[in-house]
């Protein structure tokens, strides 16, 4: 595949950026061939609806029950979306999944509730579309939020879900926001039916790490039984040095990207992919026998 057939499959969204960072393999899969995943994990269709939850508590329903749209917020995800034909995996079935689930999500949001600064802040904009232009090329996706803080700061944010909490280092360095922060300052939001230009650099570009309020449930030398699990936030900030700096590397970044070359596997993520059994399948070294040993064994993996 030339470097031109490459431009003309691609969208340049942060999703599609963010596959190929993760596994050149998934992004050929996803994006270039068009291929549709087999399952789809139930983790991350929760990640989705505790966004959604949020939405919604920021349009008019910050004293919802969230024990009873928690379930609507899922099924959102699970049968309404593009991907509601392809199967979801769950750990153990869909309604102690979401049981589980729902319990988690009344403790994430009601930790976000209590944290003053998330009720007096201003939501500026709340899942906007964006498009920017860098070196020519145009880049597009959706911020999770922009808020003016009580102090009057202005800060971007991503909400994150996953078990692992990222570190101040990788949030730096975190391309997701780096782009984001870039269209703030140079790019467009769509409001409505049209287009507007923002031209904010927010003092602060954070990550919201959701499960920082979940609630510990024995004492530990990290904290008590009955407190939450952390401090939610992990802020920096970019200057406008910062942005040139990374106008280069997602400039970088899409040379490989574009390279007409073989998109080969170098994930350590191979357990929490959708593709797995259809990259093993394409390894000449791997015996069928095995490929479906190793898949069993990566599914039971990733259900624990």
């Amino acid at each position: 595949m030339t470097r031109s057939e490459i431009r003309s499959r691609i969208r340049l969204r942060q999703s599609s950026i963010k596959d190929f960072m993760l596994c050149p393999k998934l992004f050929q899969y996803r994006h270039l061939d068009g291929i549709e995943a087999k399952t789809r994990s139930a983790k991350m269709l929760n990640g989705s609806a505790l966004h959604l939850l949020l939405f919604w508590l920021h349009h008019g329903e910050w004293d919802m029950d969230v024990e009873n749209m928690y379930p609507k917020a899922f099924a959102h995800y699970e049968y309404s979306n593009d991907e509601g034909h392809i199967p979801v995996r769950f750990k153990k079935d869909r309604e102690a999944d979401l049981k589980a689930f729902t319990a988690t999500a009344v403790e994430i949001v009601d930790g976000y509730r209590r944290r003053p600064e998330n009720k007096k802040s201003t939501m500026l904009f709340q899942e906007v579309q964006f498009r920017v232009k860098i070196l020519s090329e145009l880049y597009e996706g959706t911020i999770d939020g922009i808020r003016q803080l009580p102090g009057g700061k202005i800060e971007l944010f991503d909400y994150k879900s996953n078990a692992i909490k990222p570190n101040v280092h990788a949030v730096r360095a975190d391309i997701q926001l780096n782009l984001y922060t870039y269209a703030c300052l140079w790019g467009q939001f769509k409001i409505g039916d049209g287009w507007i230009s923002p031209h904010i650099l927010p003092d602060y570009s954070s990550i919201y790490y959701l499960p920082a309020h979940k609630i510990r449930k024995r004492n530990s030398p990290l904290g008590e039984k009955g407190s939450e699990m952390g401090f939610p936030l992990i802020r920096t900030s970019k200057s406008i040095e910062d942005l040139r700096a990374f106008r280069k590397e997602v400039s970088n970044i899409l040379k490989s990207l574009l390279k007409p070359w073989y998109f080969r596997n170098n994930s350590t993520a191979c357990v929490f992919c959708q593709y797995t059994d259809l990259c093993q399948s394409e390894n000449s070294l791997v015996s069928v026998s095995t490929s479906s040993k190793a898949n069993a064994l990566l599914a039971e993996l990733e259900m624990d």
